[in-house]
């Protein structure tokens, strides 16, 4: 019997204790990693929408963003850590972008390939609508948005998970690594998606607090998802049965394993 979503969620928390700021932490020097390096392509943007200044920065932008898939693996890699230990060390989530950084790469690649081969549908009810009038076209465009919505959707629920398989079986090829996840999620999308749209809430209030509330959240999403991970996987029983004999981990010091 797998666990409930508000069971994980729990979880979670309880697990977030003594770490929140640490994971904070690495999340803000993450992202401040690829705002530097998008710095000097935004730079270059003008008022022209089709300047080249500004097809390199959408192409910079688009590159940077899957680049960047490695430091998003080297958090996955911190929380799982977190989740089976109850205590992580900082300095790992460099161990994506040293080792296996094409690996990472490749496949953030292929799935953003795949993802645009969903969008067909909504850009072909965009190219209907400009060169026509019809009354009936704008339906048929809505319908076609509709249907590039669902397959992304079932895209995203399919291979969510793929980069806690990579971190977890550093051997799995790409390839493997896509057909096992795929296979892992199979009778689980509507449970992930559940647990998906439970944090939308918290979302919305996030955009009132003009995004900085993302800090917070953000940590408690990813745990949440790496437990659902571990439960899909059948890890979990095993995890929390360690954790309970091991007893709470000692709160850490900020980037202890510095000094």
């Amino acid at each position: 019997m797998r666990t409930k979503i508000k069971e994980l969620k729990r979880i979670a928390r309880g697990n977030l204790q003594g770490h929140f700021l640490n994971l904070i932490r690495v999340f803000v020097f993450c992202q401040l990693i690829v705002s530097l390096i998008e710095m000097p392509f935004s730079m270059m943007t003008n008022e022209v929408q089709f300047s080249t200044q500004n097809i390199i920065y959408y192409i910079a932008t688009i590159l940077i963003g899957i680049a960047s898939v490695v430091l998003t693996a080297g958090q996955y890699r911190l929380h799982l850590k977190l989740a089976r230990s109850g205590e992580m060390h900082l300095s790992e989530v460099f161990i994506p972008v040293k080792y296996h950084a094409n690996q990472f790469i490749l496949t953030e690649f292929i799935l953003f390939g795949i993802s645009l081969i969903t969008m067909l549908p909504m850009f072909g009810g965009i190219y209907l609508i400009y060169i026509s009038e019809n009354t009936q076209d704008y339906i048929l465009a809505l319908i076609a948005a509709i249907i590039s919505m669902i397959l992304g959707l079932y895209i995203s629920l399919t291979f969510d998970l793929v980069y806690f398989v990579m971190i977890d079986d550093e051997n799995l090829s790409m390839v493997q690594a896509l057909k096992y996840t795929m296979h892992m999620i199979n009778s689980h999308k509507r449970r992930y998606l559940y647990m998906q749209l439970s944090f939308l809430g918290m979302l919305l209030l996030v955009g009132l607090t003009f995004g900085f509330g993302i800090l917070w959240v953000q940590p408690y999403m990813v745990q949440t998802t790496t437990l659902f991970y571990l439960d899909v996987k059948g890890e979990l029983p095993e995890v929390l049965e360690n954790r309970k004999k091991n007893g709470p981990t000692p709160k850490p010091t900020i980037f202890n394993e510095y000094a």
